[in-house]
């Protein structure tokens, strides 16, 4: 359990307690008060968390599971303040129907706990709407916590809608503090704070924000379906790739779980649209058998009892449903591969997977544990949709290579691969090609994190898939979307085939 969820459940435990709608008026001023504390130390813990709240404008890093945690954490809590605070101004909203010194007693609480609301709904929506990531996080659905799709744009739209705005300065221009109140000085604070905010800019942006979802939405229907007609032409030698399903298995005994590999299929229609010549990526988890016998290790059998389970494969069947239930295999073969397509994240076999034209296979330089741990993260995405809106501030949806990132992503609990990030029309993004690149321009550095394993190329006019070199891999990533249409004659290189293997079982 992380920290902030050990907080978020003891706060819980005693402050989210209301009056009774018949409670003595110096229960709901308490009240108001608890609620408002509880906001104020909130947004006091998001203050000195500003690698979660607060991270530079144009951050291309990105947020790892747990962080999401711990701000899913905050938003559920904060909600939770904010309920309450709600309740309240509708519960003291009858000194209507009260008179002289109740009356005004009670429409102070009215307005306090009004106040209360609009300061921090403010100052949440301030900290939260400078970065795509959060809002688009806040804005995923999330079943466990009963909120829907959309929720925090909802949220702030309503608070800084212009019937909440009218009703602030409504509520404020007919009320005199009075000093007799007990909590008079905490009424002024708030009306200082929200003085002091940009209300004008706030209410700018986000009418800024609505306006482009709103086109984003009109257009995006088009450029799924778009995208997904597009995935299935084929301009050439349809239904017949280069590598055959033979080649795929050999390939597989010269990985490891944990590897992850780059494919890429000529005559496409969407290799036009896909930056760069390497257009797919796929993570290699092996069967049930090699990660048995890759992952028997001391350090893995520790880890494994300190998280509660028994084996690598029990703690796969509990953090991926999908898995627990599948058959294991697939029209081509025995499930060796997890990736993300536009059926979504799903298993397949290796034959399934390398049904390409070009491949190259990495190997993350990292431990035997770190594998492991990537793997289980990448488990905890299967079943998702493909998210076409290549965006990696989200991980409702995931895009192929968004998987790998997301899998090996450092955080406090794993070391990982720091992949870098890439801004590509405003979002945060990594092709395949670039981890290609980025492998380039860092082997045999200090930078360098993965290593090439294996380099399949093939050569149009001879109909043939063979194994290259790493020398021959290095500027891969500089061809054209024609490239097969110029290329010379095949290098006296063996084609790879199925006597290339090695037995499965001398695997380890």
């Amino acid at each position: 359990m992380t920290p902030m969820r050990q907080v978020v459940l003891l706060l819980l435990s005693f402050c989210l307690l209301l009056p009774k709608a018949n409670a003595e008026t110096s229960e709901t001023t308490e009240a108001i008060v608890l609620q408002r504390d509880g906001l104020s130390h909130l947004i006091q813990y998001m203050d000195n968390h500003p690698e979660l709240f607060a991270r530079e404008t144009g951050v291309t890093e990105l947020l790892n599971r747990v962080q999401r945690q711990q701000i899913l954490d905050v938003w559920s809590l904060y909600l939770n303040y904010m309920s309450a605070l709600n309740e309240l101004t509708d519960q003291t909203g009858d000194y209507r129907a009260l008179s002289g010194p109740a009356r005004k007693y009670r429409y102070h609480e009215h307005v306090m706990a009004f106040n209360s609301h609009y300061r921090f709904g403010m100052e949440f929506t301030r900290r939260i709407s400078h970065d795509p990531e959060l809002t688009d996080w806040l804005n995923t659905p999330h079943p466990d916590l009963n909120l829907p799709k959309n929720f925090y744009l909802r949220f702030s739209s309503e608070l800084l809608s212009d019937w909440m705005t009218d009703r602030f300065d409504h509520l404020n221009a007919s009320v005199s503090i009075d000093p007799d109140y007990p909590q008079s000085e905490i009424m002024q604070a708030d009306l200082n704070h929200i003085s002091h905010l940009d209300r004008m800019e706030l209410l700018t942006e986000h009418t800024l924000r609505t306006i482009r979802r709103t086109a984003y939405n009109t257009y995006y229907p088009l450029q799924k379906g778009v995208a997904r007609g597009m995935g299935k032409v084929k301009l050439w030698r349809i239904n017949h790739t280069l590598i055959t399903p033979q080649q795929a298995l050999a390939f597989s005994y010269q990985l490891e779980p944990g590897d992850f590999y780059l494919t890429r299929k000529e005559w496409r229609l969407t290799n036009i649209g896909i930056p760069g010549f390497w257009t797919h990526s796929a993570m290699y988890i092996g069967t049930p058998e090699e990660r048995n016998r890759y992952f028997d290790t001391p350090e893995v059998d520790e880890w494994l009892e300190q998280q509660g389970y028994s084996s690598f494969e029990a703690m796969l069947q509990s953090v991926s449903s999908e898995y627990a239930r599948h058959p294991g295999v697939d029209e081509q073969g025995q499930i060796r591969v997890l990736e993300a397509l536009d059926a979504g994240v799903i298993f397949n076999s290796i034959e399934t997977s390398m049904d390409a034209d070009g491949v190259a296979v990495f190997r993350p330089l990292t431990t035997r544990l770190e594998k492991a741990k990537a793997i289980a993260e990448a488990f905890h995405f299967t079943g998702r949709p493909y998210d076409f809106h290549f965006d990696f501030d989200s991980d409702t949806a995931l895009v192929c290579s968004e998987l790998i990132y997301k899998a090996y992503q450092p955080s406090d609990e794993q070391d990982g691969v720091s992949f870098p990030l890439n801004r590509a029309v405003g979002r945060k993004m990594l092709t395949p090609n670039e981890i290609a690149q980025w492998y380039t321009e860092t082997a045999g550095t200090d930078e360098q994190q993965i290593e090439l394993v294996m380099f399949v190329d093939s050569n149009e006019a001879e109909g043939v898939a063979f194994q290259s070199s790493a020398d021959a891999f290095m500027t891969s990533w500089q061809r054209s979307d024609w490239y097969f249409l110029q290329q010379s004659a095949r290098p006296t290189t063996s084609l790879a085939s199925a006597q290339n293997t090695k037995q499965d079982s001398e695997l380890d």
